[in-house]
């Protein structure tokens, strides 16, 4: 009904428009032929000739005579169209009114204070209204910009129905990601009980803190946003905007899913850059962001180190006394030297915090950041100067460093999968699997050899059955050991044709667990350069005045173990999926952690690893903070709980309490 009276009135409309510009057309003429023509510099001219005189011009053969009267036959013919006037702005208007009506409406029906009835009236309504704003805007001017948005508009509304079971019951509490949004806009403040507390600076400040080792912060992995320098065409209008980290992210991915995925994974031979198609004689080029703006909040308030970066200000710090190391976190630990010259440029920055402060500088690392700062100091000590880091370094301090790897980065190159997509709603789920799927996550994620950096490392001595209580992976109703889960990724009787680049590292550098032995009055062996990223077999240089930290949370369910089973043939599909309905958590075991890092992989090192005279020959100290996970809020006088108290409280085994 609302389409058929549209439609009527649109038509009488035009009707009535086009006899009004018919009938100014006619007095516009009337008036030319009686008023006196004017001439330029104030002589008076002919007067313009009238339309029969121009026919009768025309087939007498004057040229320029034939050509005004095609100009004015065009222009008549013009006029005759209708023009995108304040009519066709209005209904866009209210089309985009509408759009949001939709959205908002299909929020409020997914909340459980909403009748069920209500749900299925809102779909009844929102296709009706949607069929009639289409009728309204559909023309020739406007047909494919309608079609485009309406297609836009119905797959919003299928999300948002098929999220709305597992919506209600949740919202009582949520703000549908608008707060995260509003408080990108400031940094903001931690907050205790509901109320806003004094900025941690300013706090700090009182108590006397002021500048005095020189900074260096590294990110962790996806931390640090990337930014396209060159690409293809489909992403050219993206230039030195972010692909991974900001609102600009998901504007790029939504659009062209298939193309932000090109540009955001690397050549899977050489591990670099990969070539634009169509004619593959340029690369596409992705590089990190870079400054303290590189990693400060993720997408929305989402904030990483803007807090720290605020504090440190608050107190004295700024850019001549502290810095940002970001890197491409996709590239392995070699390539950052190899194609960013990463490593040197590191090194240079520390050396002049140094110089111009006069005292060494403290390393501030968070999650892969301290496996990429271990890479450092091996690189620094046997590329460039044995004591390096003890002249420039006083301490390092590890944020959440997954030391001895994760379970999580194996699972995602092996099977495509994590909890994170498993645990979706079905709604969000169906989405992201049609625009990604298993197969392209896995080519993806196996692009990026970083990934592969942070796999578990040291076997069964560290990620036996014996000590975590559960197998690394079970397949079906076997459980694998170690070894031989690693063997389901790569192997020296398989080994796949995306793995090859990084093949030492995966059939040796990530099986080590003990450095090279040395015989007695001889100096140790360099351990290989593709062991470098393995904590257990690279040593710590000598740096007897230098201190190590360990801060990290616990507390947190965190994967230790996945029940696999043999479904693919690795060529439609991945080899080995998750088999969901194993467990309770979507095919996971869970221990004790801080949801992505287990327990051993963020403390063990400190608390036995480094206490080796092989690995830590300076026997430097390093220093264990835990803080057990409070999502209510955290104040000032609350102080990290010891180790075996926030085992005991999430439930830990013996295993895992030691």
């Amino acid at each position: 009904a609302m389409s058929a009276a549209s439609a009527k009135a649109d038509a009488s409309s035009d009707a009535a428009e086009t006899a009004r510009r018919r009938r100014g057309r006619g007095a516009a003429a009337a008036g030319r032929s009686s008023s006196p023509s004017i001439r330029r510099g104030g002589a008076s001219s002919s007067p313009r000739p009238s339309r029969g005189d121009m026919q009768r011009q025309v087939s007498s053969g004057s040229s320029s005579s034939r050509r005004y009267a095609d100009a004015v036959e065009d222009h008549s013919e013009a006029d005759e169209r209708p023009r995108f006037g304040n009519r066709w702005l209005t209904r866009l208007w209210a089309r985009a009114a509408s759009y949001s009506g939709v959205f908002v409406l299909g929020i409020l029906c997914s909340s459980r204070w909403w009748p069920e009835n209500l749900v299925m009236r809102e779909k009844v309504t929102s296709v009706t209204s949607a069929a009639a704003v289409y009728a309204n805007t559909s023309n020739e001017y406007l047909g494919e910009f309608a079609d485009r948005l309406m297609n836009g508009t119905l797959m919003i509304r299928e999300v948002l129905d098929n999220q709305a079971s597992s919506f209600r019951g949740r919202m009582q509490n949520a703000s549908l990601g608008m707060q995260d949004i509003f408080s990108s806009m400031k940094v903001p403040s931690l907050r205790t009980g509901g109320q806003e507390e004094e900025r941690i600076g300013v706090f700090m400040a009182k108590t006397g803190a002021k500048v005095h080792h020189p900074v260096v912060m590294i990110p962790g992995i996806i931390t640090t946003g990337l930014e396209v320098w060159d690409g293809e065409a489909c992403i050219r209008s993206y230039f030195r905007q972010r692909i991974w980290g900001s609102t600009s992210m998901l504007q790029s991915l939504l659009s062209d899913p298939d193309c932000w995925a090109r540009h955001l994974a690397l050549n899977s031979t050489t591990g670099l850059d990969p070539l634009q198609s169509p004619h593959f004689n340029r690369s596409i080029r992705v590089r990190p962001s870079q400054g303290f703006e590189s990693a400060d909040f993720f997408v929305g308030g989402y904030w990483l180190w803007g807090i720290m970066i605020e504090a440190l200000a608050d107190i004295g710090y700024d850019y001549n006394s502290m810095h940002m190391a970001s890197y491409d976190w996709r590239l392995a630990f070699g390539d950052l030297e190899v194609r960013d010259r990463y490593f040197t440029r590191l090194r240079q920055h520390v050396e002049m915090l140094v110089s111009m402060s006069g005292k060494k500088a403290v390393v501030v690392c968070h999650s892969m950041g301290s496996n990429v700062w271990h890479y450092f100091m091996q690189w620094v000590t046997h590329r460039v100067h044995r004591n390096w880091v003890h002249d420039h370094i006083y301490s390092e301090v590890g944020i959440s460093a997954p030391m001895l790897g994760l379970p999580k980065a194996f699972y995602s190159m092996l099977t495509g999968d994590n909890r994170d997509f498993a645990s979706m709603g079905r709604g969000f789920s169906a989405v992201m699997t049609h625009m990604f799927g298993p197969m392209t996550r896995r080519r993806l994620w196996r692009s990026c050899s970083a990934l592969a950096m942070i796999i578990p490392i040291g076997g069964e001595s560290i990620w036996g059955e014996e000590l975590t209580g559960c197998p690394l992976v079970r397949v079906g109703n076997v459980s694998l050991d170690a070894s031989a889960s690693m063997d389901l990724l790569s192997s020296a009787d398989l080994m796949p044709e995306e793995l090859r680049r990084i093949a030492p590292w995966l059939l040796d550098g990530v099986r080590r667990s003990r450095p090279p032995e040395a015989r007695r009055g001889e100096k140790a062996e360099e351990p290989p350069e593709h062991a470098w990223g393995n904590v257990l077999a690279a040593p710590l240089p000598f740096a007897p005045e230098m201190q190590k930290y360990a801060f990290y949370g616990v507390g947190v369910p965190t994967d230790v173990s996945a029940t696999l089973e043999e479904t693919g043939d690795d060529k439609g599909t991945p080899r080995y999926t998750l088999k969901r309905d194993a467990t309770e958590h979507f095919g996971f075991e869970l221990g004790n952690g801080d949801y992505a890092v287990p327990l051993r992989s963020l403390g063990l090192m400190c608390m036995k690893g480094w206490k080796d005279d092989r690995r830590n020959p300076a026997r430097t100290p390093c220093t264990i903070r835990e803080y057990l996970d409070n999502p209510q809020g955290f104040t000032f006088e609350e102080k990290g709980r010891a180790t075996l108290q926030a085992a005991k409280a999430a439930g830990a085994s013996p295993a895992q309490m030691m």
